[in-house]
C-alpha cells in the first residue's frame, strides 16, 4: 500500500487522538502491561543499553519542546490516558520521517508532559514504522501501532516508568485535567 508522508502523518493523529479511547488500547501498544520489560531488565542487554544511550543523545536538544518544534516536530494528539494504567503524553511527529525505516538516531514521534510549572518536557521517544512486517530494534518487537499496517515502539528515555523503560504507557503519569 502506498500513502504519502501526509496522509500518514493525518491518518497517524487521528488515530492516535481517537484510537486510544477506552477499549481502543489494543490498537497502540495495549494496556501497557503486557510484553514490557517490567522494571529495568534493559540494563541487561547491551543492545539496549545502547539504544537508550543514543535516544538519549539524538534527543537531548529536544528535551524542551521550543526546540523539538523549531526542527519540524508538530503536535499531532492531545495528552494521551487511559485510566487505571497510566499516561503516553502528547505526541509530536516530524513528518519526514514517518515511513517504513527504524532508524535509533531518528524517532519519528518525541511524547512530552507538563512539568509542575505548566512547561512541556520530553519524557518518551516513539519510533512509528509502517513496514510490511513486524519490526525490531535492539531485540525489541514493536507493538501495533496507532493506525492499520503501522507499529510503534515507545522509549521512556527521559522519564522513569515502573512498567519499564519501552512500555507504552507510564502509571506514574496522568493527563492535565
Amino acid at each position: 500500500m502506498n500513502r504519502t508522508k501526509n496522509g500518514v502523518l493525518s491518518i497517524a493523529a487521528a488515530a492516535l487522538a481517537l484510537g486510544l479511547a477506552p477499549g481502543a488500547a489494543v490498537a497502540h501498544g495495549g494496556s501497557g502491561h503486557e510484553g514490557s520489560d517490567k522494571g529495568d531488565d534493559w540494563r541487561n542487554n547491551d543492545d539496549q543499553r545502547r539504544l537508550v544511550r543514543v535516544l538519549r543523545h539524538v534527543t537531548d536538544d529536544y528535551r524542551w519542546l521550543e526546540n523539538a518544534e523549531a526542527d519540524g516536530y508538530k503536535k499531532i494528539t492531545e495528552c494521551i490516558d487511559m485510566p487505571g494504567v497510566g499516561a503516553m503524553g502528547f505526541h509530536y511527529a516530524k513528518q519526514e520521517l514517518l515511513d517504513d525505516k527504524t532508524q535509533a538516531r531518528k524517532p519519528e514521534v518525541l511524547v512530552y508532559m507538563p512539568d509542575r510549572n505548566g512547561r512541556y518536557r520530553l519524557v518518551a521517544a516513539e519510533f512509528i514504522s509502517t513496514a510490511k512486517n513486524r519490526p525490531s530494534i535492539a531485540g525489541l518487537k514493536f507493538e501495533d501501532g496507532p493506525f492499520p499496517g503501522s507499529f510503534a515502539l515507545h522509549a521512556w528515555v527521559w522519564r522513569d516508568n515502573p512498567d519499564g523503560m519501552f512500555a507504552a504507557f507510564n502509571p506514574d503519569l496522568s493527563c492535565p485535567k
